[in-house]
């Protein structure tokens, strides 16, 4: 039975760590709509994530966890920082 619960974590951790990608690439999104200012680094990034997003089942659940914590974070950072060179 074990080995069917660390299935249903790594299943519900990945459904986690792809809702964040998705919540992430849908602000991009918002941002890249509102303002194209920054238009090729936005869709840069905007690619970026979306690579990685694709690339999610090859990570264990532990990784997904940290991954899921960090990517709107990261998102943020970016969005920021592109704000701080206007």
């Amino acid at each position: 039975m074990s080995g069917v619960s660390v299935a249903s974590s790594k299943s519900l951790q990945l459904e986690a760590t792809q809702e964040a990608y998705d919540r992430a690439i849908v602000m991009l999104n918002l941002v890249l709509i509102e303002d194209t200012t920054h238009e090729d680094a936005l869709r840069t990034k905007l690619f970026e994530v979306m690579d990685e997003r694709n690339e999610l089942g090859d990570y264990s659940t532990s990784d997904l966890y940290v991954m899921a914590k960090n990517i709107e974070g990261n998102v943020d950072q970016f969005l920021n920082e592109l704000g701080a060179q206007n």
